[in-house]
């Protein structure tokens, strides 16, 4: 995890973790790692309020709380390390953080 302190908003940092092998390409799904989540939210928990996201391959954006919202009600228990998240709930990482802006020479 990586914090990271945006251009248009530099009093504010962010930390970054990337996820570089997602999503299935034939699922449509991403698969975030139990063990993943769980230190995500600790992390969330313990640097607030700094914001932890979870950049994927496809370079759209989930939180840890997300990720929890969005399969809790799934979650059987014992049933795999785990959990499947449609990529639709992911977000565009322009839209979370802005375009970059181009530099004239």
């Amino acid at each position: 995890m990586r914090p990271y302190a945006p251009a248009h908003a530099p009093d504010r940092s962010r930390a970054f973790d990337a996820k570089h092998r997602l999503p299935s390409t034939h699922t449509h799904r991403y698969a975030i790692a139990n063990d993943t989540l769980t230190a995500g939210l600790q992390y969330t928990a313990a640097h607030a309020p700094t914001p932890l996201y979870y950049v994927l391959g496809d370079m759209k954006v989930l939180t840890p709380v997300e990720v929890l919202h969005y399969t809790d009600h799934a979650l059987q228990p014992g049933t795999g390390s785990y959990r499947l998240i449609r990529t639709d709930r992911a977000h565009c990482f322009d839209d979370v953080f802005g375009r970059p802006t181009t530099r004239a020479a």
